[in-house]
Order: C-alpha cells, then structure tokens, then sequence
C-alpha cells in the first residue's frame, strides 16, 4: 500500500509540474530581463504612492507613505532575486570584462 502511494504520488507531482510549467512563462520572461524586472518594480511601488497620495494626501506621503515605500520596493527587489535563483535564471553581464580578452 506504502508503494502505491509513493507511486501515485510522484505521478501526481510530476502531472502538477507538466500543467503549472506553462504558467512560468511570463514570470521567466519577465526575470530575464533588468529593465522588464525594474519596470515592474517600479510600476508597482508607483501605484502605491498614487494610491498613498490620493487616499492620505501629499503630507502624509511624505511624512509616514515614502517608508512603505521604500519598504515594498526593496521587498519586491529580494523577491526577484529570490525567483531568480530558485528559477535558475542568470543575467548576462552588461560589463566588460578584461580578463576574456
């Protein structure tokens, strides 16, 4: 019975990762770029300060809303390089490098 189990359910986590692994498109399209990842990110912490502004006002803005801010930005920074190295996506490096030449 132990067996069976472990059989089903390894045929059920490997039928799982077939379906789900569609739906990491986007997000591996959107990692793999620096520009597309920052975008977001600032997208993101935009509308929070819209939506700070419009709710609270200015004052509060910038007296209390620009830390929350910060806050979801470098939270949503860890994030993405948290998803890009349990999704194994690497960078290419925009430098030049001496040593390969």
């Amino acid at each position: 019975m132990r067996y069976a189990l472990g059989f089903l359910w390894a045929a059920l986590r490997m039928r799982l990762h077939d379906v789900a692994a569609p739906l990491w498109m986007p997000v591996d399209w959107l990692l793999s770029a620096e520009s597309r990842t920052h975008g977001s990110i600032a997208l993101a912490v935009g509308a929070q300060v819209v939506y700070i502004q419009y709710e609270d006002g200015l004052h509060a803005l910038l007296t209390e809303g620009w830390g929350w801010c910060a806050g979801c930005g470098i939270a949503l920074k860890l994030f993405v390089s948290w998803l890009r190295r349990i999704r194994g996506i690497e960078l290419a490096s925009t430098r030049g490098d001496s040593t390969n030449r």
